[in-house]
């Protein structure tokens, strides 16, 4: 039998909520990878890892409670898209939690100073995609399908940030200065930023979805 509707919209506001602490945590690992890759800070980096098991637990939360609302509620209209949406978008905020994860990985592993060569672009692409996290979860939680477009045109950025280390390593490579020995390590960082960018714009997809009900898609495969 449904529950109440006092107690259903309390499993709203607190999916919402739920939503928003994994969105924010998401968005602050992202810019924090950065400044730990530019500085050599482990300290930052294991609190990044720190809180991975956290937002894992709030993925399960977030899913569990998406999947007992369209079962056992049948939330109508705005209500299911808003459902929905989390749903689906969590595995992007999942993913780029992953990625962050792996940087701070990374990071522990690398001397203080390895990236140094290219600490500009690196901090560029960290606040990018940040950037693009934090606008897209603005979207998604105002329900503003404006504000989520807006993260498509801010992808030119990270883009842009994301060649420019990958010319600048190669650079290096063919000089055979400091940043070629830890080339690979540069390159991954400088790509899990890139492909966050993307998943950025997936979320922002459903963000839209839960505005408007209208679904692009336009990058449905970024769930990998």
């Amino acid at each position: 039998m449904p529950q109440s509707r006092e107690a259903y919209l309390e499993q709203l506001e607190e999916l919402e909520a739920t939503f928003r602490e994994m969105g924010d945590i998401a968005s602050t690992n992202v810019r924090a990878s950065g400044k730990a890759v530019v500085e050599g800070d482990v300290e930052t980096a294991e609190r990044i890892i720190n809180k991975h098991n956290r937002c894992l637990r709030l993925r399960h939360t977030i899913e569990d409670r998406c999947m007992s609302l369209m079962l056992l509620q049948q939330p109508m209209a705005s209500d299911l898209r808003f459902v929905t949406a989390a749903f689906r978008s969590v595995s992007d905020l999942g993913r780029i939690g992953e990625m962050t994860l792996d940087i701070a990985e990374i990071v522990e592993d690398l001397p203080r100073k390895a990236a140094k060569p290219v600490n500009g672009l690196i901090t560029e692409l960290a606040d990018g995609a940040a950037d693009m996290v934090e606008q897209a979860l603005t979207g998604f939680l105002n329900s503003d399908a404006d504000a989520a477009e807006k993260v498509f045109g801010m992808d030119d950025r990270v883009d842009s940030a994301f060649m420019a280390v990958r010319d600048s390593v190669v650079k290096g490579i063919r000089k055979d200065d400091k940043v070629a020995s830890y080339a690979p390590e540069i390159l991954t960082v400088a790509k899990y930023y890139e492909r966050i960018g993307d998943h950025a714009q997936s979320f922002a997809d459903w963000a839209i979805f839960r505005a408007t009900g209208t679904y692009n898609g336009q990058l449905l495969g970024t769930g990998e």
